[in-house]
């Protein structure tokens, strides 16, 4: 199975990049606000917390994405000043469920701020210009905390116009916007997705854990290609791709690490 979680601000493209995965056999579960039910002190059932962990044990082998889940919690309490249904303590118990069973993190945004607010605008968006740049920030903050891959509606869709299109289709978000963008260039934004988050996972702890100044400096040269590749990503090199004994290497690392944590 495999799990993707899709976060970030509104119009920003969650929609569209989960109704893409969609179309390659995902089943897509759309997260809302908490219900008003977890703040009613009368209430008695299970918390959020426990219907969150039912909801993930729920999806069994699918492959499923998911549009906007748990980070939510660390970003709205703190824009609109509500209790968030989530501790951190719960989140990383989460997230440890979620790892197992294949997770990778996404975080859409938009660089042009500008222009992300006019859409927020233009459709109505619940958000006052201070709150926008509260949970811009916010979502930043938690990306780099997390290590979630940021990635923009055209990683996913590179074919999509200029001018008037391009910003009716940024609008709508709708999903003619996933028909209309030839389905082969796909495969290699997602795989550029999922390889980013392998490195982000490698890199998350030491690869060589004996000591010694030559495992230091083999580490830091491990280190330096991985940190080199995720630059090359989603850089400027829009030639730049990983070669096929970069990839095995990548894959060899991966492995050694899933080892190495299996162990532990």
């Amino acid at each position: 199975m495999a799990l993707v979680c899709i976060g970030g601000l509104d119009r920003t493209g969650k929609t569209s990049v989960a109704e893409l995965y969609r179309s390659k056999g995902f089943t897509v579960v759309h997260l809302s606000a908490p219900d008003k039910k977890y703040f009613d002190p009368s209430y008695r059932g299970p918390s959020y917390f426990e219907d969150y962990i039912d909801m993930l044990m729920s999806f069994g082998s699918k492959d499923v994405v998911m549009d906007r889940f748990w980070d939510g919690e660390l970003i709205w309490p703190q824009v609109y000043g509500r209790t968030p249904m989530l501790s951190e303590q719960e989140i990383d118990q989460i997230r440890e469920i979620e790892m197992g069973m294949g997770a990778s993190y996404i975080l859409m945004h938009d660089p042009d701020y500008e222009n992300h607010w006019k859409r927020c605008v233009e459709n109505n968006e619940p958000l006052t210009k201070p709150q926008f740049v509260k949970a811009r920030s916010l979502y930043y903050s938690i990306a780099e905390k997390y290590n979630f891959t940021k990635a923009t509606i055209r990683n996913f869709f590179p074919n999509m116009e200029d001018d008037k299109t391009k910003n009716e289709a940024e609008k709508s978000m709708s999903h003619e916007l996933v028909a209309a963008n030839p389905v082969n260039h796909v495969p290699v934004e997602l795989q550029k997705l999922e390889l980013a988050n392998a490195i982000n996972d490698v890199l998350s702890k030491r690869v060589i854990k004996a000591k010694g100044d030559i495992y230091d400096s083999l580490e830091s040269d491990v280190r330096d290609f991985l940190l080199g590749k995720l630059g090359n990503i989603f850089g400027e090199d829009k030639g730049s791709s990983f070669t096929k004994d970069e990839v095995k290497m990548l894959k060899l690392l991966c492995k050694r690490f899933e080892v190495k944590e299996n162990k532990k």
